[in-house]
């Protein structure tokens, strides 16, 4: 079978986080939408590629490209993947590839992808396709869902989550003033029930995990396999707030570490409610409102290069 057409789409601005380990390739030349592209096309791949600039709309460039029957390959990084991941799951026939130009790289990483250039390049013009689950955000509308790939979480993990995301939007003092107020709340227990089986945690952050990566390329849940059909649940337990940020800051950088008062579970939905009040919770590090929120896994919702 001949391959199929790739639609190429770059992240120019993708990488560079303060923290971030080494990048695709050393030479910045050899990252161009016009570089990767040639890169392919002397591999034997049909290519055409785009810039991605200001207002460009990411998942629509991704589902007209399967639609057309491309595949789609995006240079960037975890934030850039997962839209164009979200656009092709379920997508019958188009795969995505990755080419891991960020700056902590969860997903390839956490899928297996290649993370320096020509092996990546190598792994694209191959054709083999692997088909990865994804975590899914419940919603009373169905249409509302959203999918995660990385990892979702309620209480002190998503306040960070939230912290950063303001601080993008609208400066750093109100991030810090908003994780300040985070870090005050009094501990409130959760619920979760996973499969039906119903858990009572006073955990300050539990972590739902598709992937063993998230966050800061934090390896929270290094066991978890994203071809499984599970999610892996984290619970916290008999840990204060500033032990659960020590561990956190201790598995970044995808450093594995044991602790016995971390709990594990394994299911196909998770449920998770504040017993006293609302918790805030996030979603791939977006944040995805409150308490009471649902997790489910799809299986082999995303076909991947790999």
């Amino acid at each position: 079978m001949r391959p199929r057409p790739i639609l190429l789409i770059v992240n120019p601005t993708s990488g560079g986080k303060a923290g971030s380990g080494p990048g695709l390739a050393d030479d910045p030349e050899l990252l161009t939408a016009d570089a990767l592209g040639d890169a392919l096309e002397r591999r034997g791949m049909t290519v055409s590629h785009r810039t991605l600039a200001e207002g460009d709309d990411l998942a629509e460039l991704a589902r007209t490209a399967a639609d057309t029957g491309h595949d789609v390959v995006v240079a960037g990084g975890d934030g850039t993947v997962s839209i164009a991941a979200a656009a092709l799951v379920g997508h019958p026939e188009a795969a995505l590839g990755i080419l891991a130009a960020g700056s902590f790289n969860n997903m390839a990483r956490g899928f297996g992808v290649p993370v320096t250039l020509d092996e990546a390049l190598d792994v694209i013009a191959a054709g083999r396709v692997s088909e990865v689950d994804a975590g899914w955000v419940v919603r009373d509308d169905p249409d509302a869902g959203r999918p995660f790939f990385e990892a979702a979480g309620v209480g002190l993990g998503a306040v960070g989550f939230v912290a950063v995301e303001l601080a993008e939007r609208h400066g750093w003092w109100r991030a810090f003033r908003a994780l300040v107020r985070g870090l005050r709340l009094r501990r409130t227990p959760m619920r979760i029930t996973i499969d039906g089986t119903a858990y009572r945690t006073g955990s300050p952050t539990v972590v739902v995990s598709n992937g063993p990566y998230h966050g800061l390329g934090f390896a929270v849940s290094a066991e978890a396999d994203p071809t499984d059909g599970l999610l892996d649940v984290v619970v916290f337990r008999g840990m204060a707030r500033w032990e659960v940020l020590a561990h956190f800051v201790a598995v970044a950088r995808r450093r594995p570490r044991r602790e016995p008062r971390i709990h594990r579970y394994r299911g196909r939905r998770v449920t998770i409610e504040g017993a006293r009040r609302a918790l805030p919770a996030h979603a791939d590090g977006v944040s995805i409102g409150f308490t009471p929120v649902t997790f489910e896994v799809r299986p082999k919702a995303l076909r991947i290069l790999r």
